[in-house]
C-alpha cells in the first residue's frame, strides 16, 4: 500500500490491551504495520506504544487523566517527507476540546 494516511481518535492504547481479548490496540498496530503503515508519533519520538510521554486526550478535560488515543499512521512515503509533528498542549487547547490536535507538516511531494 502506498501514499496512505490514517488519522483519528482510535479510543485505544496498549495500556488497555487484555491478553485474552480477541482484538486489541496492539493487534491494530501490528495489522497496520503489516500493511506498511506506522504511527508517526512513535516513529519520530522513539517511544513504544503504551509508553507515550505526550497525551492527546485529557479525559473529561482533567489534567490528571491524560491518555494517548489519537494517532497519525501512514505509509513510508509520508514518513520520508514528514518535516514536523507536534501535539497541541493542554494550556492552548483544553478550553476548546479534551483532545489535543496532532499537527503534521510535509515536504512538497
Amino acid at each position: 500500500m502506498r501514499n496512505i494516511l490514517l488519522i483519528g481518535d482510535f479510543n485505544s492504547n496498549k495500556i488497555w490491551d487484555e491478553w485474552d481479548r480477541w482484538w486489541n490496540h496492539s493487534d491494530v498496530v501490528n495489522e497496520l504495520k503489516e500493511l506498511g503503515m506506522e504511527s508517526f508519533y512513535h516513529k519520530i519520538n522513539g517511544e513504544e506504544q503504551g509508553k507515550e510521554s505526550i497525551p492527546t486526550l485529557y479525559f473529561q478535560r482533567k489534567i490528571e487523566r491524560p491518555y494517548h488515543i489519537d494517532y497519525v499512521f501512514g505509509s513510508i512515503e509520508f514518513i520520508n517527507i514528514l518535516t514536523k509533528l507536534e501535539v497541541g498542549t493542554a494550556e492552548q487547547w483544553l478550553d476548546i476540546s479534551d483532545h489535543m490536535p496532532i499537527i503534521t507538516q510535509y515536504k512538497k511531494y
